[in-house]
């Protein structure tokens, strides 16, 4: 009785064992396991998987970058990542459904040999991006190199067979895009609309700070849809420094900073240590340690503002000698412009502010109000003292660069800009805004009606 029974359990561990054996998943099997059928589309296991775990490292690089923290491995997040990757999929899978339902599906000559194009960009781009992240292949020649990435890719499943594919559905979802918004356009009170909005906003921004209008367009922010009162363009011949003057300046302001540094530095010791004083449940030795690091801190305080009133007036030292090296070169300027010299002649040939020389600053002047802090003040100041359009100011001492000679050259009308110098803008941003809803509204639509066609097996992802 024993011995059956002994025997019975033997052959029942037997058959659970070879049960076991029977149903481990054969992985290249397992791989192309059906997920998504639409018609006879069909999206394997390997491709959702390969996808959402593509995904997962990516959102999880791009928290790293930020300093966050993303779980790829977490429940929650691989279902969430599975499911826009089912969505994008499905998305897909209808549009090529559409693309063939509409007669799309065919390329011509022209088109095939464009696909081949991008999918030789593409492909090479894949291989160059494994080469630039892998450190591993510093030392193999560039053919090694190409070798070596075109086994990741492959690794990858990725062919130049899939290059052509993605580059083909480009060209063929381009086409569906073409049909859907061939009749989409952009009416006269739409852009009288988004006009009147952009001006509104631009006037709530602006109407009451005139020097951030003045940043904005000097920085060549465009366009600037309303323009606030009191701004004025000026042009400058900087004279600037001497390189050994301005070497000199700096290595005085350096002393500044290191001294204004033991300054606080001090006053914090001498702040800690009266702290301790006035506790009243300091013992009596901690109060005469305190007092003893606040006399110190007394002497390293005076010592350091000593030093800090030196470094400045070598500053100021430097900065007069500096000053007096190039006035010689400002006088002559001005008076090459009192004996009629044309100005903007003149300020290509002599001016040391490279934001004269090009730009539509250079064409325009500089912005300038008076409320403006992006500029030096000593600049804004002789700017805006000019009386009239044309008038020209005498040198004036800049607190960093040099000499400014400033002129007056006109002003920024105020109020709201022409709607038609940005009509073209504004219609092309709404069209493309128009077109791409009345693509992505369809693509959507269609998706709803054909979601009783698909076949999804998500639980064979587990």
């Amino acid at each position: 009785m024993q011995k059956k029974a002994l025997l019975a359990l033997m052959l029942a561990m037997t058959l659970f064992l070879t049960g076991c054996t029977l149903v481990q998943k054969d992985p290249e099997v397992d791989r192309a396991t059906e997920i998504i059928r639409l018609g006879d589309q069909v999206i394997t296991k390997g491709e959702v998987t390969d996808t959402v775990n593509s995904q997962l490292e990516y959102m999880a690089s791009l928290y790293s970058m930020y300093g966050l923290s993303y779980d790829a491995a977490a429940a929650e997040n691989i279902a969430e990542v599975r499911s826009a990757v089912i969505a994008d999929y499905k998305t897909h899978m209808v549009e090529t459904a559409k693309i063939k339902e509409l007669g799309l599906d065919t390329l011509t000559e022209e088109e095939e040999a464009a696909a081949q194009a991008d999918a030789e960009q593409r492909y090479q781009d894949n291989l160059d991006h494994i080469i630039s992240d892998n450190e591993d292949l510093a030392d193999l020649t560039d053919e090694e190199k190409q070798e070596r990435a075109k086994e990741q890719l492959d690794a990858l499943d990725y062919t130049m067979e899939t290059a052509l594919e993605d580059a083909r559905h480009t060209i063929l979802e381009d086409k569906l895009r073409a049909k859907i918004i061939k009749d989409v356009a952009v009416t006269e009170e739409e852009i009288q609309a988004d006009f009147d909005s952009k001006v509104e906003s631009a006037r709530t921004t602006y109407e009451n700070n005139a020097g951030s209008w003045a940043s904005a367009a000097n920085n060549g922010t465009s366009p600037l849809y309303y323009t606030p009162a009191g701004v004025r363009y000026v042009k400058q011949i900087l004279v600037g420094f001497t390189d050994e003057d301005q070497a000199a300046i700096d290595a005085a302001n350096a002393k500044v900073t290191e001294a204004q540094t033991a300054v606080t530095a001090a006053e914090s010791k001498m702040n800690d240590a009266q702290a301790v004083i006035d506790r009243e449940d300091a013992s009596e030795e901690d109060q005469k340690a305190a007092e003893g690091d606040l006399n110190a801190a007394q002497e390293e305080l005076t010592q350091a503002q000593s030093d800090l009133a030196a470094a400045q007036a070598e500053v100021n030292a430097a900065t007069d000698t500096a000053f007096a090296n190039i006035d010689s070169a400002a006088d002559e300027i001005l008076a090459q412009l009192a004996e009629g010299a044309d100005w903007d002649t003149l300020m290509a040939e002599k001016t040391e502010d490279p934001g004269m020389l090009s730009g539509i600053t250079a064409q325009r002047g500089y912005a300038v109000s008076a409320d403006m802090t992006s500029f030096d003040s000593a600049f804004v100041q002789a700017a805006m003292a000019l009386e009239k359009i044309g008038d020209v100011s005498d040198k004036t001492k800049g607190t960093t660069y040099g000499y400014y000679i400033i002129k007056y050259v006109g002003d920024a009308a105020e109020g709201p800009i022409a709607l038609e110098e940005v009509r073209e803008t504004i219609e092309s941003s709404l069209l493309s805004t128009k077109q791409d809803t009345t693509y992505n509204e369809q693509i959507e639509a269609w998706v709803s009606e054909m979601e009783s066609q698909f076949k999804v097996d998500e639980k064979a992802l587990d």
